[in-house]
């Protein structure tokens, strides 16, 4: 996975940024071998545990402490409950039904 490669790779990241930039390097290859789990599993019950454990791991919420040591941006996207439907990219003119 190329976020891990890129924050393990020989970053002399300074004393304050270790811990948290490990702990989300740890978080990210926990959450690929879920989804390996996941996408092995043979009927949606044992894809549906693994699958959520490794959503849970990538979080937003759980970047913000690496994210603020870095300096970066450290407000998680907004949840707004909009569901699952990403629309159809224009604005009104989808059809009624």
């Amino acid at each position: 996975m190329l976020v891990v490669v890129a924050l393990r790779a020989g970053h002399g990241w300074f004393p304050a940024a270790e811990k948290p930039v490990a702990t989300l390097v740890d978080d990210v290859e926990a959450s690929r071998k879920e989804w390996t789990k996941a996408a092995a599993a043979t009927d949606a019950d044992t894809f549906s545990a693994p699958y959520e454990k490794g959503l849970k791991l990538i979080d937003p919420r759980r970047t913000v402490t690496a994210r603020k040591v870095l300096g970066l941006a450290t407000t998680p996207p907004s949840n707004d409950g909009g569901g699952g439907s990403r629309g159809n990219g224009g604005s009104g003119g989808g059809l009624e039904v």
